[in-house]
């Protein structure tokens, strides 16, 4: 697209004053590393966002970005999608980590609070909290794990990663009981 347009400024110098700039939609690549915490007994979570560039696939960027926090990623999904008031889409993944390979940024994973009130009109929460974007992964990967029927899921998590998850709920909507 950008050879199109340098084409048409250079063959018509009218078409540069007459034609609007053309919006440039910026991307970001959200990850939450999600795992069992240390000593295993509860979840813990980091968060790395990163630009997308130039049209690039978001899945190796996502991986990138996964790997930066966690030596072992045993499940990468893409879960979700936001605009941002400052113009961004911000394209999110829950990256499930291995056992004893979540990195020392990890925080405790806190009690996720329920979403907000929800306009069926309006597909976009009012607010979105830093953490409603990972609370809402989880329970897509619980019920993804719920509902598989080839057990490639649970396989790919092992089973301290399945136990963990189906102490949550699989509710799109709700809030996620303590571990």
């Amino acid at each position: 697209m950008g050879e199109v347009i340098a084409l048409l400024l250079a063959v018509s110098p009218a078409f540069a004053r007459e034609t609007p700039p053309i919006p440039v939609t910026r991307v970001a690549v959200e990850v939450f590393g999600v795992g069992l915490s240390g000593n295993q007994d509860g979840l813990a979570f980091t968060r790395r966002e990163g630009p997308l560039e130039n049209g690039e696939n978001p899945d190796p960027r996502a991986r990138q970005l996964a790997e930066e926090s966690a030596q072992q990623i045993a499940l990468i999904h893409s879960t979700s999608w936001r605009w941002e008031p400052d113009g961004r889409i911000v394209l999110t993944y829950v990256a499930w980590v291995k056992e004893g390979t979540l990195g020392r940024a990890a925080r405790p994973l806190p009690k996720l609070a329920a979403p907000g009130p929800v306009d069926p009109l309006r597909p976009r929460p009012a607010e979105i909290r830093e953490l409603d974007p990972l609370a809402h992964g989880l329970r897509h990967l619980t019920f993804l794990l719920r509902t598989s029927r080839d057990g490639a899921m649970a396989r790919g998590l092992g089973a301290p990663a399945v136990a963990a998850l189906q102490k949550l709920e699989p509710e799109v909507a709700g809030e996620l009981p303590p571990d």
